[in-house]
Parts: C-alpha cells; sequence; structure tokens
C-alpha cells in the first residue's frame, strides 16, 4: 500500500508552533486525536487557527488518518505535545520530551476507532522515522508512558493494540514483512496552474506511479494542474482530468 505524506505546515506562532529547535530526536511518542471523525487535515487547520484563538498550548508533529500523514511543522522544531505539567517519566528524554521527541497523533473515525487504514499508515510512516534517526522499536512510547495522560486511548485501555503495533513496525524494519511501497509525497498547493508540452511527444499516467502509463500527449498541448507529488524521488503533476504527468522542465513548462 502507498500513502501520501503531505507537507503543510502552520504558521509559526506562540501556542503551536513555536519556532524552537529540539535538541535531539530519541524517541517517537504516540498520540490519538480525540476528535471523531477529523481527518488529517481537518487537525491542521485546527492547529493553526482555532488553537491559536483559543491560546491553548498543544500541537504535534504529524497527523495520520486513513488517507495521508500530515506533516504540520518540521520534525526538527518543537511541538506541544508530551509535557503535561511538566511531568516526563522516561529520564533519557531529559525531562522534557518535547525537546527531544517528535510527536505522531492518530485520527479516529466517528465512532472513535483508530481504523485499519490509519494503523496500516502510521506503521509506515513511524518505521520510516526510525529509520532515519536510527531508532529502534523500544524508542516508540505511548504518550501514556511519557506523562500518564490516557493517551491514545485505546492503546492504554487494551495495551496488546500497542505490542501489535510495534511488532508490525520491527516486521518492516528487519523486512520479515513486505513494506509498503515508497509513499507518494503531495506538497500543499494553494491555486491551480497551467503547464504547456515541451517535448514532442510525452508519456501521461493514470496514477501517481511511473509504471503506469496510459498514453502520450503532444508538443503544445495544454493542461490544468491541480496538485504537484514526488514519486520515486522524482516530481509528477495531477492533472485537472485525473492522470498524471512528469513536472521535469525538460518536458513541459509552466505557463504565466
Amino acid at each position: 500500500m502507498s500513502f501520501n505524506v503531505v507537507t503543510d505546515y502552520v504558521k509559526v506562532n506562540r501556542f503551536t508552533r513555536p519556532g524552537m529547535k529540539r535538541s535531539a530526536t530519541k524517541a517517537i511518542v504516540m498520540h490519538y486525536t480525540a476528535t471523531p471523525g477529523a481527518s488529517a487535515k481537518n487537525e491542521r487547520d485546527y492547529f493553526n487557527g482555532t488553537c491559536i484563538a483559543d491560546r491553548r498550548y498543544a500541537s504535534a508533529h504529524y497527523f495520520v488518518d486513513d488517507d495521508e500523514a500530515r506533516l504540520i511543522m518540521p520534525e526538527d522544531e518543537v511541538a506541544y505535545h508530551a509535557h503535561d505539567n511538566n511531568r516526563c517519566y522516561i529520564g533519557k528524554l531529559n525531562g522534557n520530551a518535547n525537546l527531544t521527541a517528535i510527536g505522531v497523533e492518530m485520527c479516529i473515525d466517528k465512532a472513535g476507532k483508530i481504523t485499519d487504514k490509519t494503523f496500516e499508515n502510521t506503521v509506515q510512516l513511524v518505521a520510516q522515522l526510525l529509520k532515519r534517526y536510527g531508532l529502534s522499536v523500544n524508542d516508540i512510547y505511548r504518550h501514556y508512558d511519557i506523562t500518564g495522560k490516557n493517551c491514545p486511548a485505546p492503546w492504554v485501555s487494551d495495551t496488546s493494540q500497542f505490542s501489535k503495533f510495534k511488532n508490525r513496525v520491527s516486521e518492516i524494519i528487519s523486512g520479515s514483512a513486505k513494506p509498503a511501497s515508497k509513499p507518494v509525497v503531495k506538497e500543499a498547493q494553494k491555486k491551480t496552474f497551467r503547464i504547456r508540452v515541451k517535448a514532442s511527444t510525452l508519456w501521461y499516467y493514470n496514477k501517481p506511479n511511473w509504471d503506469a502509463k496510459k498514453d502520450t500527449v503532444k508538443k503544445g498541448d495544454v493542461f490544468t494542474v491541480v496538485d504537484t507529488l514526488t514519486v520515486a524521488g522524482s516530481k509528477m503533476y495531477k492533472l485537472k482530468s485525473g492522470n498524471y504527468i512528469t513536472a521535469n522542465p525538460k518536458y513541459v513548462e509552466v505557463l504565466k
């Protein structure tokens, strides 16, 4: 399976993104949103608006739902996610997990459950984070482990779900389970724009996959772009038609 990792930063502000750099990355702290039915995008918008207006100190780095993981601030910045009332029960985190840990929030469905899709997307994300920072599954904690807060509540009431999560992450890292395909990274895009084909002929695709060739277009053809993605390390445009095309400026040009 594959999923989108969307970079969609909230504005720097006192309450949800102070703009301070973290001192190290020693752990991944798991949370759940406790807001039934809210998507990762809904959560991002909350921390960019209402949470600030309410003067509430809270945030995390990633929010994950059935379709995507949304990064709302750079991984190396402080998020207010795991330092309730100055508590920190994990000594190696130096008394303030906000300075040494990345916070990952799982969205829940309307029934208050962490769906299988959200669970698996989170597994894939956390496996990538552990590999990136040279950590192990022993460096994954629940918010509950850090401060005693009932979060993620489904994993506090049923610890086997947390064990299942760590085991699945371990399988991905060790290669004993087939990993998800490399995620498609989508850049937050505010408006559409048009492109013109420069090459004499050019492939387009029916999904964000370089192997999913559908047909060709010709030089001079103009299309409307609704999204920009990174697929297997190369840029791709999603077109208004629902098809995809390379974003390489050698082959297409953006119209002013």
